[in-house]
């Protein structure tokens, strides 16, 4: 009997160094600095717009809704078609991605949740601490955080252009006509 159970405790442990394994390589992930603010704030906000995102060979487009009741900032994301892609949420601190499609997994949410955060949201990078700073110049802005250039921001009439320089990916935010009327 007790010859048996020693293959079987075996593989327990080799699993269980594997788990042990994936779990540190979470942490490997790079954190999207300048994303959590100690200054997050309640308020009502809503913005509809279209999203074309060029990352890693791949290009794909995306209605994207954000709503923020309190202090939860909801993103949710549909296909041109209708169908949810991801959906997550923010509450100054951190992302928590509640869905996504098995397409969508690698896509670094943080990062793209931080730049959609700094180009969309009103005043965000007026409340990031001190390792933030903002260049203007023109339609432009540069943004550093502790003094890395992350990210362009570039803002023509209704089109936003993103280029962030870490991941790296290029995003076109394009304002949607029909936006949705926000709730005072």
């Amino acid at each position: 009997m007790v010859l048996n159970m020693q293959p079987k405790l075996q593989w327990t442990g080799v699993l269980l160094a594997v788990l042990l394994c994936c779990g540190g390589c979470q942490s490997l992930l790079p954190q999207a600095q300048g994303l959590a603010t100690t200054t997050w704030h309640a308020q009502q906000y809503q913005r509809q717009d279209q999203l074309e995102v060029q990352w890693n060979k791949h290009s794909f487009s995306f209605l994207l809704y954000q709503q923020q009741q309190g202090r939860k900032l909801d993103m949710l994301a549909l296909s041109l078609t209708g169908q949810q892609l991801f959906k997550l949420s923010f509450d100054g601190q951190k992302v928590q991605v509640e869905q996504r499609i098995e397409q969508m997994k690698l896509l670094p949410f943080e990062f793209v949740v931080r730049d959609i955060l700094y180009a969309t949201y009103p005043h965000f990078a007026q409340l990031q601490q001190h390792n933030v700073q903002v260049e203007n110049a023109a339609q432009t802005q540069s943004i550093f955080i502790n003094q890395q250039h992350v990210l362009n921001i570039l803002h023509q009439d209704a089109v936003i252009e993103l280029d962030n320089l870490q991941v790296p990916y290029q995003m076109v935010i394009s304002a949607l006509h029909d936006r949705l009327e926000t709730t005072e």
